[in-house]
């Protein structure tokens, strides 16, 4: 794919060439052939923000500017028979050029003189700026503690592995996932983690494809290929959505389930899987919980502490059908030996004090549990004919199945979690993963070579010596875990910002607003989690850390985050003393920022691409051009600014300050620390001794350096180092096939990193027990915003990469160049409205303004409005996430239960979106309830 020329036509007028003359166009054929002249091609790269972001590109440069490039074909062949990945691009990355030279770029850092949000800005010198960041940072380290600062995690425009902002030690930096709402619940719920993701070129492999909570052919460009061509030999695509979306087309099935019910069509699969005897049962014994016993008498699981005085509370029971007695299940290994677990049937089990429990397996309870799971009850829930439910069952029994999901969508649901733990648990019913083309995608990043090998295996081998059954999984993944707890990684959850300082305590604590089995307040679901220790050493910062400085890194919260607009600007704003952006552009939140500093763009430095097992490799992203204006690569900002704050500290006798931990830090040679005495300070040297320090890793080849990542762009991994999310995809990097996660698992035998370790649907978590879901099951979306007759979904323009670079010329020129929403024409029909007229979308939360556009795709009760609209681009100036109602479920707080405790990017609370209330009314005609809320928002 080869993009158009930059604000094409680009052949100026004589003697108005950039850079250079232009010789005048003397027939039609010189004008095209002078727009496509190049004087040099560089290796370039997509990074971040169109997930995976491993995009190889050539850019082509003339007089210092890039003025085209082109999807580049450096992916190798890896597995016979299966297609490559070339090429990996699309219209988005194409249009790159526009993003580096259109008028919407920030070039030079900018004071605020007016009101936050009025637009008034003056230039200032970048010495300028970080003296007056550092004196700011400087200010809240004296006056309120290192933890005062906050860093907001998001999307950076930046070399991901080199972030923007100065390594201070005691700031706070919340979790990215937390932050970006990518999460998958109910796979880490069942499996202790939940991104292992095999790679795209592993779904040739699938013969039955689901595409669900996702759009692939907007969102998955460069390889959706994959699924299509699996098609050619035999494979059926299946796409599960309510709305009939782009991705439908290719579709041999569109499964029209209504929005927020895909919980009760997955459970009605599972009980036909288990009805017609067509389950797994091999599979279903050895690698889940479901043999396993529980307690009739509390619905807990049967423990050797219930059985015996000090035994472990964590080492389970199975009934062994063969000797017809209660035995221990493996902790060590899956590997089940001679032993032959009941499934189910009700049995006896002594208790340590002599009484005796009725047990029974999880797979029984499980069964009675789906009683309420037939095809016709689930039908009257979800929509689907019960015919067509059982046809999936019988299909997804007998093929190998993958489900293509988008970056954690259903987690963008309230009940998400529950609806994932029933996608799972199909899965699990079909033997569908830990082997070629099976399984379920979400995203991953895998951290590589964080330890060199010997060193890594000491540390794993002397921390397992305390429980020799764990894994170097396991063991690497509680290393993180108590760090953690420790206050030894910086990163916290952005949920304590969200209830203590922003606001969102009052909003989660309307009731009406969650579901109706929420037993008690969240409040004291809030309370009882932070007394109980379960978010010890992250629970920061405090009610009494009041945040002073806010830094954003590409983060955009006032557009992205779920009510973000309403409730930062409210009540977090008006808190800070100093906000800071780091931006390529004037995103939202920039323009409510006090100081906007440029960074450059990609192809204007170096950087690498998310270490993802989609792609299996490195993709590299050279500097081909000069940063334009006065941008910066984010390293070299991060190092003027450690200079200043430690000029400015030695001005105020300021020596060393206490975090909130009580450690004691120094600023005094906080620029050697952060550049390696300086030898780090050049981009290009730092960047070749990280691929070398790979290299030595074992996790690329040997002999790679950078000029090794420059001719090539993509360097294949020979390994996935031993961090622990890389050792989490529980399968080795094999140079002639697929990547597919789990092969450990399903091969090996390793135990999975839950409390049972095993794949685990039954959580007997005290809270999970009060509120009906300690097994997966379907609960009806709460009335999130009010008790309005339509809900209201997105999804990924095609047209943009978020807001990235949805506001340049070209993007705004694919469409009708403004935000819309999509509407069922019945229901436009009711109400007065015609195509491309502007509506009023409201709720309690507030109003946005937007034109409609009429589709019958859209099913009646439901609008879409794509993500990645900046609320400048809104007439009133209100986006999408005014009327987001930004829920927690509060089970995502549970924790002191096995896995469920912090582990940055796995297990966190997330505010969610999708499936928020509305209604939808002609300019002028709004309700009386949405006037009383409007003047109730003024009045605040």
């Amino acid at each position: 794919m080869v993009a158009s020329v930059k604000s094409a036509p680009r052949a100026q007028a004589p003697g108005k060439g950039r850079g250079g003359a232009v010789t005048k166009p003397k027939t039609s054929e010189d004008t095209y052939r002078q727009m496509w002249r190049w004087d040099k091609v560089g290796t370039a790269a997509h990074c971040v923000d169109c997930y995976p972001t491993n995009c190889p590109y050539r850019a082509y440069v003339r007089d210092g500017e890039v003025w085209f490039s082109e999807a580049r074909g450096t992916f190798p062949i890896v597995e016979k028979g299966v297609p490559d990945m070339n090429p990996m691009g699309c219209q988005k990355g194409a249009a790159w050029m526009e993003v580096l030279y259109g008028k919407q770029r920030v070039l030079h850092p900018l004071k605020r003189v007016g009101k936050r949000g009025s637009g008034k800005w003056q230039r200032v010198s970048w010495d300028e700026a970080l003296d007056e960041l550092a004196g700011a940072l400087l200010d809240a380290i004296e006056d309120g503690g290192p933890q005062t600062i906050i860093s907001l995690s998001g999307g950076s425009p930046g070399a991901i592995w080199a972030g923007g902002w100065p390594g201070i030690p005691g700031p706070l930096s919340t979790d990215n996932n937390s932050e970006v709402n990518d999460f998958a619940p109910g796979h880490y719920i069942t499996w202790g983690k939940f991104d292992p993701v095999s790679s795209v070129d592993d779904w040739f492999h699938a013969e039955l494809t689901f595409v669900w909570f996702a759009n692939y052919a907007y969102t998955r460009i460069p390889y959706y290929h994959f699924a299509l061509e699996a098609r050619y030999k035999g494979a059926e695509l299946i796409v599960v959505a309510p709305d009939v979306n782009p991705t439908t087309v290719h579709a041999d099935y569109h499964v029209p389930v209504k929005m927020g019910t895909d919980g009760a069509l997955c459970l009605s699969i599972c009980k036909v899987l288990i009805d017609e005897g067509i389950y797994n049962e091999t599979f279903v014994k050895e690698q889940t919980d479901l043999p396993l016993l529980v307690r009739r008498d509390n619905r807990m699981f049967l423990r050797a502490c219930d059985v015996a005085e000090g035994g472990r509370d964590d080492q389970f029971y199975l009934h062994d059908t063969k000797t017809r007695s209660v035995v221990e299940a493996p902790r060590g290994t899956l590997a089940l030996g001679k032993v032959e677990p009941a499934l189910e049937g009700d049995y006896q089990a002594t208790l340590k004090d002599g009484s005796v429990v009725k047990v029974a397996p999880v797979f029984q309870l499980l069964r009675e549990r789906l009683k309420d799971y037939t095809p016709e009850k689930a039908s009257a829930i979800c929509g689907v004919n019960p015919k067509v439910i059982r046809t999936l069952a019988r299909k997804v029994a007998v093929k190998r199945t993958n489900i293509l999901t988008g970056e954690g969508n259903a987690g963008k649901h309230y009940h998400g979690d529950l609806m994932e733990r029933a996608m799972l648990l199909m899965l699990a019913l079909s033997g569908n993963w830990g082997r070629k083309g099976t399984g379920v995608r979400t995203w991953t990043t895998v951290g590589l070579g964080s330890l060199p090998p010997d060193m890594a295996s000491q540390v794993l081998s002397n921390f397992k010596a305390e429980d020799p059954t764990m894994s170097d999984e396991i063991a690497a993944i509680e290393l993180q875990k108590r760090a953690m707890t420790m206050g030894m990684g910086g990163i916290v959850p952005p949920v304590f910002v969200w209830y203590y300082h922003a606001g969102y305590r009052e909003l989660w604590k309307r009731r009406e607003y969650h579901d109706p089995s929420m037993a008690r307040p969240f409040d004291e679901y809030f309370k009882e989690a932070v007394d109980k220790g379960w978010w010890q050493g992250v629970d920061l910062p405090g009610p009494d850390m009041t945040p002073r400085v806010l830094l954003l890194d590409g983060s955009n919260p006032i557009r992205r985050t779920p009510s973000g607009q309403n409730q930062f600007l409210r009540y977090l704003w008006p808190k800070l003393k100093m906000i800071a952006t780091l931006e390529l552009r004037m995103s939202a939140s920039a323009m409510y920022s006090d100081l906007v500093l440029p960074v450059a763009a990609h192809y204007e430095k170096l950087g690498f691409c998310l270490p993802t097992t989609h792609v299996a490799g490195l993709v590299f992203g050279d500097r081909v051009a000069e940063p334009a204006g006065d941008s910066k690569p984010e390293w070299e900002i991060r190092g003027m600014l450690a200079q200043k704050l430690e000029k400015k500290a030695k001005e105020r006798g300021l020596a060393e300050y206490t975090d909130a931990f009580g450690r004691t830090h120094r600023l005094e040679g906080l620029y050697n620390a952060h550049t390696a005495n300086g030898a780090w300070d050049k981009q290009d040297f730092l960047v070749d001794q990280t691929v070398k320090s790979l290299a030595s890793f074992g996790v690329l080849p040997e002999g790679t350096d950078l000029e090794t990542m420059r001719e090539k762009g993509y360097v294949r991994w020979a390994n996935l180092g031993m961090s622990a999310r890389a050792m989490a995809q529980g399968t080795e990097i094999k140079p002639d096939e697929t990547f597919a996660p789990f092969r450990h698992h399903t091969e090996q035998k390793a135990p999975y990193p839950t409390l049972t370790r095993r794949a685990q649907f039954y959580i007997d978590h005290h809270w999970f027990l009060e509120a009906g879901e300690e097994l997966p099951a379907h609960k009806d979306p709460p009335k999130m915003g009010g008790d309005f007759p339509f809900v209201i979904s997105g999804g990924h323009n095609r047209w943009s990469v978020h807001a990235l670079n949805i506001a340049h010329r070209l993007m705004l020129a694919t469409h009708r160049g403004r935000p819309h929403m999509l509407m069922n024409p019945d229901d436009a029909a009711a109400k007065g409205i015609a195509d491309n007229e502007e509506v009023r979308v409201h709720n309690e939360m507030g109003a946005i303004t937007i034109p409609v556009k009429l589709a019958q795709s859209v099913p009646p009760g439901m609008v879409i409005i794509y993500n990645g609209w900046e609320p400048y681009q809104f007439r009133d100036g209100q986006g999408t996430n005014v009327v987001e109602a930004g829920m927690v479920k509060w089970l995502l707080l549970a924790g002191g239960y096995g896995h469920l405790r912090y582990w940055p990017m796995e297990w966190s609370p997330v505010t969610t979106m999708r499936g928020s209330r509305v209604e939808v009314s002609k300019l002028g005609t709004e309700s009386g309830g949405e006037r009383v809320a409007h003047k109730r928002k003024k009045r605040k």
